[in-house]
């Protein structure tokens, strides 16, 4: 940090504050992949799965089947392997095809299928610490790792109940020590997500081991929090599906914490609340969610599942929530971007759409 204070007085500033950052963030994760952090970072050892946190998102058990039968669709591309084939060995169609592979995107459809999803599920993920358990540049990209490890440590209480004792060890241990790296430096906009991620693993997993990354997680879960939530109202992205995909975790969260025996701190608990009306405002008469700022469409289904444990019931809507309004009759539906994009640290997602517009007539979108 003092190298980066002095670079700002020096000419040519920001090339060089882009060389350094470069740089430092290329040692961090060379240091994060070799023998001694990961050393440091397996002590102590988990004993295993102490409970089965609970997604909450909609499953597909007909993509489950088809990956059973050796089809992997995902991100809008498909990869045919083959029944009982390895999607590890080979190059994927797309980059984005790759990051879901690698974030196991496929593990809660193909897990709904039954046991016979969960015997394939465990072979895949066996495969995969095979090739990429140690460390990979690619797939222990920050990003990447914590939503395998949310799906993971959601996951593997069932796979294990297939698996043997040694791989039950295997599985625990990769789970720790990735969520163990989820909970070192990174970007401050993707902070919240890796750190509920690794407080749910800590809540899956059994013993000190399990106990110590819980608490590490909530506590930098509600620092994360702080810059996450936008003083205006929900995600300080300014995009339904952000605060969508925030308030699937911090739910998953909640309902592990219960079942662990303790109360969710109360930054999760309000964060939960803030992001459950956000969510509110932006679903539309068709059940999907309003879109802006670049966010992703939301189908109803997947959108019902989090709301399914919204507790405001008909409480009146507002007519403002964070920097959007929206306008209703009997027969018209209108959301309107009222406000600027994000700046500061939200900014390089952000899009410049003020005053764009949806259109909703008796439930059917036109613009």
């Amino acid at each position: 940090m003092a190298v980066t204070r002095l670079l700002r007085h020096v000419p040519g500033r920001y090339w060089a504050l882009a060389i350094s950052t470069a740089i430092s963030r290329a040692v961090e994760a060379d240091w994060r992949g070799s023998k001694a952090y990961r050393w440091v970072n397996e002590r102590p050892r988990p004993n295993g799965f102490a409970l089965q946190p609970r997604d909450f998102r909609a499953t597909d058990v007909e993509v489950g089947r088809q990956i059973l039968a050796g089809v992997m669709p995902l991100a809008g591309a498909m990869l045919v392997i083959g029944v009982g084939g390895d999607p590890w060995d080979r190059p994927s169609p797309s980059r984005a095809f790759a990051e879901a592979l690698h974030r196991f995107d496929w593990l809660p459809d193909l897990m709904a299928v039954g046991p016979e999803g969960c015997a394939e599920a465990l072979r895949l993920i066996l495969e995969w610490r095979r090739l990429f358990g140690r460390w990979n540049r690619f797939s222990w990209g920050p990003a990447i790792m914590a939503r395998r490890v949310y799906n993971l440590a959601c996951a593997a209480p069932a796979l294990t109940a297939r698996a043997s004792e040694a791989e039950i060890a295997l599985i625990a241990g990769d789970l720790a020590r990735q969520a163990g790296n989820l909970l070192g430096h990174g970007e401050v906009t993707g902070a919240a997500t890796r750190a509920a991620a690794a407080a749910v693993a800590g809540a899956a997993l059994k013993g000190p081991a399990g106990t110590k990354l819980l608490d590490r997680g909530l506590k930098r879960l509600a620092v994360a929090l702080t810059r996450t939530l936008s003083p205006a109202g929900g995600h300080a992205q300014r995009t339904g599906s952000a605060a969508l995909e925030l308030l699937f975790d911090l739910q998953t969260l909640d309902d592990a914490m219960v079942q662990r025996g303790r109360a969710a701190p109360d930054a999760v608990q309000s964060a939960i609340a803030r992001l459950a009306t956000a969510i509110r405002f932006l679903t539309l008469d068709d059940g999907g969610l309003a879109i802006g700022q670049g966010g992703s469409q939301a189908s109803a289904v997947y959108v019902s599942a989090a709301r399914a444990r919204d507790e405001t019931g008909d409480r009146p809507m507002e007519s403002e929530l964070g920097g959007y309004l929206r306008m209703e009759s009997r027969l018209l539906q209108l959301v309107v971007d009222a406000a600027p994009p994000p700046s500061g640290i939200w900014a390089l997602e952000a899009t410049a759409s003020p005053l764009a517009i949806q259109v909703l007539a008796q439930g059917r979108r036109l613009i």
